[in-house]
């Protein structure tokens, strides 16, 4: 269900809830694993992982068969959940790489 946008306090975009399984992409090729996809906007994903480690970028793929699929950079974790921005064909194109690592902030502080 999307929140009102008036309801988005410092976030810019609307976010969707999802509370659906989803697909980490750690590395070109190595295996899908299952994860939980909590809640989706025009420029991130929150996503539940457990203990998984997670490398600052990597690709989920919305479906088991991979149709929809979309590149990540790691923002923040906090406990099993993990928020991403998503990394654009633009970026990617022009060499993006990821730095930094991914920051304990509380959800409410963050706006990706």
């Amino acid at each position: 269900m999307a929140r009102h946008r008036k309801d988005l306090g410092e976030r810019s975009t609307v976010r969707v809830e999802l509370s659906k399984s989803g697909y980490l992409i750690l590395a070109p090729n190595a295996p899908w694993i299952e994860c939980v996809i909590i809640n989706v906007s025009d420029t991130g994903i929150c996503l539940e992982v457990g203990a998984l480690a997670v490398p600052p970028l990597f690709g989920v793929a919305f479906t088991a068969s991979g149709e929809v699929l979309r590149v990540c950079h790691l923002i923040w974790r906090q406990g099993e959940q993990i928020g991403a921005r998503f990394v654009s064909a633009r970026e990617l194109r022009k060499g993006f790489v990821a730095t930094g690592g991914a920051d304990h902030r509380k959800l409410e502080e963050i706006s990706y």
